[in-house]
């Protein structure tokens, strides 16, 4: 009897570690596809753009096989390779901060309306997906020139007594970034603000709060997270987007997009080319940390 109950204790203990064990290995089991495709298709290719950004370039050749530090040396030295590392972050952040400000108080607008009225703010929002962005580019091609509808709407206004181009500026190139980035970060704070009860609002005002006060002490910090990565999904979007800004900016508007392809297809330079595109890479590696580590003390704030 004695060993029967023992060999059954036995037989439950295994099939605990086992449960145990499936249960530990579901998630990785669960996103094991996602791995792979991601290894094959990301790691695996930035790890040779790594290795390329250390080749050597001499004579007419693309790269030769070799080890060298002077294309990263050239970038951290030149002044037009880093004018256009610079560029590249500066229109990025702006980009980045427009797109929050504006796809925030669209987010909170949609939030507060009627079901129905949501819908067709959805639907609004959805636009930018529906067409590509080479047709995106044309269409500010007929909005923003001096004889484009810009140009008569503001004359006919009375704003303006002469026509006024936009196009090939670095207002347009931030315009078009805009444009790309906003609905990203529409969807990204909406589904935040749908996850707060809108009680919160009506207890805030009974308790005597203004509406300014009941934004920056009830609502701010209930949307902090989706600012946050609201922002930095705008960031890492506009760093990597080439055709924007270099069809509606100016041609001094050089960004690391434009200088990868610059090197790659003009002056046949590849490790040159990878090694901006490592730079890239870095830049979005770095955005990813600091904006997790707000992300962390958030929690550890109101843990």
């Amino acid at each position: 009897m004695t060993a029967t109950v023992a060999g059954a204790d036995r037989a439950f203990v295994r099939a605990a570690k086992r449960a145990r064990f499936i249960e530990k290995l579901a998630p990785w089991a669960l996103i094991a596809p996602a791995l792979v495709v991601a290894g094959i298709f990301f790691a695996v290719p930035a790890i040779y753009m790594a290795r390329m950004s250390f080749n050597l370039k001499t004579g007419q050749t693309a790269y030769e096989p070799g080890f060298t530090f002077d294309h990263y040396i050239k970038l951290l030295t030149d002044e037009i390779y880093l004018g256009a590392i610079w560029t590249t972050i500066w229109l990025s952040l702006s980009t980045a901060i427009v797109t929050l400000i504006i796809g925030y108080g669209f987010a909170l607008f949609a939030w507060l309306r009627p079901a129905k009225m949501r819908l067709v703010l959805l639907g609004i929002a959805l636009c930018p997906f529906l067409i590509s962005e080479i047709s995106i580019i044309l269409g500010w091609y007929l909005f923003l020139p001096r004889n484009g509808l810009l140009s008569y709407a503001l004359l006919n206004a009375g704003l303006i007594s002469e026509k006024i181009t936009l196009l090939y500026t670095k207002f347009a190139a931030l315009v078009g970034l805009v444009y790309l980035t906003l609905p990203f970060c529409f969807f990204i704070l909406l589904s935040i603000f749908d996850g707060i009860d809108r009680r919160v609002l009506e207890a805030s005002a009974d308790l005597g709060a203004r509406p300014l006060r009941t934004f920056t002490e009830v609502l701010l910090p209930l949307t902090r997270t989706g600012i946050l990565v609201a922002f930095a999904q705008a960031f890492i979007w506009a760093m990597g987007t080439y055709v924007t800004p270099t069809y509606l900016g100016p041609d001094t508007l050089w960004t690391i997009g434009f200088m990868v392809q610059e090197q790659m297809q003009s002056r046949h330079n590849w490790p040159l080319a990878a090694a901006f595109a490592m730079i890239l890479v870095l830049i979005v590696v770095v955005v990813m940390i600091v904006i997790r580590s707000l992300m962390s003390q958030r929690v550890r704030y109101h843990a």
